[in-house]
């Protein structure tokens, strides 16, 4: 029997429907290795181990309760969160640390300082190292340990679902912080059954679709879009820890080729991962004309990653009309805007001198002395229910097309405000024209109804009052210098004497710095910047491998970058300040 999830105001309700009447059917599929099956669940099967561990949460916190997630991606991190929707608890996704040096637990220290959670749900093997992580850590010190992975299957009997009211708080996603420290985006069910039909519509998702993701569990764009729009949909969804990825990327369109998938996607830096380290004898058996709908929803999406990508895997059968950039975030559970299905990237070129101040004119490329361009991608409409106006940031009045101002977003997929943090819920969701608008920070224009997002306005360098975008000054530097890493690259805002100016960061790797002059490298990155956006990086710092600040999603956190150096944090090994270099070692 064919379900109707638009009727539904929880998806408790809906995959305990999806049990009863579809038991057999196959819901997710796991590659514990990155490549073979290693767990299968039907929605049966997984009603019954959610219920179980719900059982076991309902014996230990009331409704209401925050529950911390700790596992890697994989099959008791769903069925642990699905447990906590099902027990009426409060899921907050989050991931282990590394290690249990205290620098590693900086972010958990402050989830778990905000969301007080009454329970940390891991697998048994992670138990001990959270236990004795405990002890160090205060903000965690009481809160009972729960591995999820020993609950015995028969509790699942006598327990009966939660029925969650809609404007029920279901769980707390913390924002990357990115330009900030974490706040708690407060989801509710009916947030999430929003947001679900707000992706159903973007991607018109069909009954033969098959979702492929690697993305992590923890973050909003796999948590919501890549494990529930599958659950929601009642279609497979395929799924791979993001360290498999990360360590041979090919995983990926492996698993697409071989699963048949037809959705998948991921941020900016995968694709770009793909078209670069990908070896192409991988492509020989490779099949990925299955793949229909290639989302990309990070910040920012680069026309050239993107052209780069289907270049490459134009010989496994990718066809470029898949690729779908989409804009979307957190504080509106996931996607905002996206195009038609089946129509491509479409990017635009623009005079990127009006951009900086304010104005979205059409490049002249080709002209003499005519300024330099660049493309933005088109990042499409609203989806219904939902709408998106560009406001001046200064006065929130909306800005007509092609005036750069700041994205805001009104619908029912925006989230209920930050948790415990009125200041910054009425500084982020306020009331206009009866409505509650989210504020979103991002900047951006609408043209004929499309959106482009040119940056955030919190990263803005403005330099004598001309506005500089970040990202343009990072892809000049990675574009014009092989030894810099690509993807680690960060410029921002450095005070000098009073007048703000450009710095930027790269870094390099180990093998190239013993081949390199860092000062006359520092010199040329300087002057790039300045031949390609009219003033100099009057700071250049040369870093080792893994010394940019990223958040767990790979966003640069670029206000983190700044206050490190600030700090003389920053493993440098070699700093260049206009007028005068000089060279650590």
């Amino acid at each position: 029997m064919t379900l109707d999830p638009s009727q539904y105001t929880n998806i408790v309700e809906l995959l305990s429907d999806r049990a009863a009447r579809q038991p057999e059917r196959t819901a997710l599929t796991f590659l514990g290795d990155g490549e073979n099956v290693t767990r299968t669940f039907t929605y049966g099967s997984l009603h019954q181990h959610v219920r179980a561990v719900g059982a076991r949460l309902a014996e230990r916190a009331a409704p209401g309760d925050r529950a911390l997630l700790l596992f890697p991606n994989g099959p008791d991190y769903v069925v642990s969160f699905l447990a906590c929707l099902y027990s009426g608890l409060i899921a907050v996704p989050a991931y282990p640390p590394p290690s249990n040096a205290l620098q590693h637990w900086s972010r958990l220290v402050s989830i778990a300082k905000d969301a007080a959670p009454r329970l940390v749900l891991t697998e048994s093997a992670l138990l001990p190292a959270i236990t004795a992580a405990q002890g160090m850590v205060p903000e965690l010190a009481g809160v009972q340990g729960l591995a999820t992975d020993e609950v015995d299957l028969s509790l699942a009997d006598a327990f009966q679902p939660a029925r969650p009211r809609p404007e029920a708080v279901a769980l707390l996603q913390y924002t990357s912080g990115s330009t900030a420290a974490p706040k708690g985006v407060m989801v509710s069910h009916a947030n999430i059954m929003a947001g679900e039909r707000a992706i159903e519509a973007a991607f018109s998702m069909q009954a033969d679709d098959v979702v492929v993701s690697w993305l992590p569990l923890f973050h909003d764009m796999g948590l919501i879009g890549t494990l529930l729009q599958p659950l929601y949909f009642g279609i497979p969804g395929v799924l791979l820890a993001p360290q498999h990825f990360m360590e041979r990327p090919e995983r990926w369109l492996q698993a697409i080729a071989r699963h048949r998938g037809t959705v998948s996607g991921a941020p900016d830096f995968a694709y770009r991962l793909c078209a670069l380290r990908v070896d192409p004898r991988v492509l020989e058996g490779l099949d990925l004309s299955t793949w229909r709908l290639a989302f990309c929803g990070a910040e920012p999406i680069r026309h050239e990653t993107l052209s780069a990508f289907s270049d490459k895997f134009a010989a496994a059968g990718f066809d470029p009309g898949a690729l779908y950039p989409c804009y979307g975030l957190a504080e509106s559970t996931l996607i905002v805007t996206g195009g038609r299905r089946g129509e491509g990237a479409r990017a635009t070129r623009f005079d990127q001198r009006a951009l900086g101040e304010g104005r979205a004119v059409a490049s002249e490329a080709g002209r003499p002395g005519a300024a330099p361009d660049q493309a933005l991608i088109n990042c499409g409409r609203p989806q219904p229910e939902h709408d998106v106006v560009v406001a001046s940031v200064d006065t929130g009045e909306r800005l007509d097309d092609g005036q750069v101002g700041e994205i805001r977003v009104a619908g029912p997929s925006v989230a209920q405000g930050y948790w415990s943090n009125p200041d910054a819920t009425a500084q982020t969701f306020v009331a206009s024209r009866g409505r509650t608008w989210l504020r979103t920070g991002d900047l951006g224009f609408s043209r004929d109804g499309d959106l482009f997002v040119t940056g955030r306005h919190k990263d803005l360098i403005i330099v004598r009052g001309h506005n500089l975008y970040p990202q343009d000054i990072e892809r000049s530097v990675e574009d014009g210098f092989d030894v810099v890493r690509k993807g680690r690259t960060i410029a921002f805002a450095w005070d000098e004497g009073g007048e703000e100016s450009i710095a930027v960061a790269a870094e390099v790797n180990p093998r190239v710095q013993k081949l390199i002059e860092p000062e006359a490298v520092c010199r040329s990155i300087s002057e790039r910047v300045a031949a390609a956006h009219g003033e100099p990086a009057r700071l250049v710092l040369l870093l080792n491998p893994g010394a940019v600040p990223i958040t767990s999603s790979g966003k640069l956190m670029r206000v983190a970058c700044r206050k490190a150096w600030q700090k003389k944090k920053l493993d440098t090994f070699a700093v260049f300040e206009l007028p005068a270099p000089r060279v650590k070692g």
